[in-house]
């Protein structure tokens, strides 16, 4: 049995709201029933017996929710517009093992619905309707206009930050020439570890977006980031396991290390000296500058 996130405010959205009894029930049944990354095959003949409801009355529900929904050429198989963002999957990221199922869904039905960009597909303009929603003065031929969003860019939004992040991530991740550059510059790191490493520590969190916001430039060089990135120690995952913090490490004795790569107890005592060292010179410091 799936467990999935219900989004209980869609009783108050002006176009939840306008549909009719059978209409909410369908789209309810759908988010139930479609795939992982909002993929349903139409059957008509199942949807018949869960709702106990005819072929006619279901088609005319279908045609209701078209805002809702993306169907494909041959009204097969529909994908559920916002699925993904309810269940807090937005954005997309191959560096994400959770998202893995969900791209290749993306891959499976590719051809069905002429995907060319996931991202593209995911956001693409809701097309305008037959019947209108969200205006309640009863004329049909009416459709709330989108608010436009031309003003809006990654310095202005997190999420399109985000958006913009991934799409750079996976693709330098899909540059087998780039990949086998950044390979042969560090032997002994793992590359896709030390970049979502980076990643997750750093870049796709708001302490990483502020820093971007604090240059001047227009676009961001994600490729000159990430190269950078797998320069620095903290981003730093070794191919044998073993973290930059043991193995790359200044202190102590490098030939009193065990055959793991960590620091015996001697070496570990000498750090804390040092340490104690600096930290006095520091008080001392401090201590001759206040009497200044």
């Amino acid at each position: 049995m799936a467990y999935r996130y219900t989004n209980t405010e869609k009783w108050n959205d002006n176009w939840f709201s306008e549909l009719k009894q059978f209409e909410k029930l369908l789209f309810m049944y759908l988010c139930d029933n479609c795939d992982i990354a909002g993929f349903y095959e139409i059957n008509y003949k199942r949807i018949e017996n869960d709702l106990t409801s005819k072929k006619e009355t279901i088609k005319g529900a279908f045609k209701g929710l078209s805002r809702g929904l993306i169907f494909n050429e041959t009204e097969e198989y529909i994908y559920i517009r916002n699925f993904l963002k309810h269940q807090k999957n937005t954005p997309l990221n191959e560096l994400n093992k959770a998202h893995l199922g969900i791209i290749k869904r993306f891959e499976l039905y590719k051809n069905k619905f002429n995907i060319d960009n996931i991202e593209s597909f995911i956001n693409q303009d809701v097309k305008p309707l037959a019947r209108g929603y969200g205006i309640g003065n009863g004329n049909e031929d009416i459709v709330t206009p989108l608010k436009s969003e031309t003003n809006i860019t990654w310095r202005t939004d997190f999420e399109i930050y985000i958006l913009e992040l991934n799409r750079a991530t996976n693709k330098l991740l899909a540059d087998s020439e780039w990949f086998s550059e950044r390979e042969k510059f560090h032997p002994s790191l793992d590359i896709k570890l030390s970049m979502s490493k980076s990643y997750k520590d750093f870049w796709a969190t708001e302490a990483g977006w502020k820093n971007k916001k604090a240059t001047k430039s227009k676009e961001i060089d994600w490729k000159r980031t990430y190269n950078n990135a797998l320069t620095q120690k903290m981003n730093q995952v070794y191919k044998n396991g073993n973290s930059n913090l043991q193995s790359a490490s200044n202190f102590g004795n490098p030939n009193n290390r065990t055959n793991t790569g960590r620091l015996t107890p001697e070496d570990k005592r000498a750090n804390l000296q040092r340490f104690g060292e600096m930290a006095e010179r520091v008080l001392q410091e401090y201590s001759a500058s206040q009497l200044q």
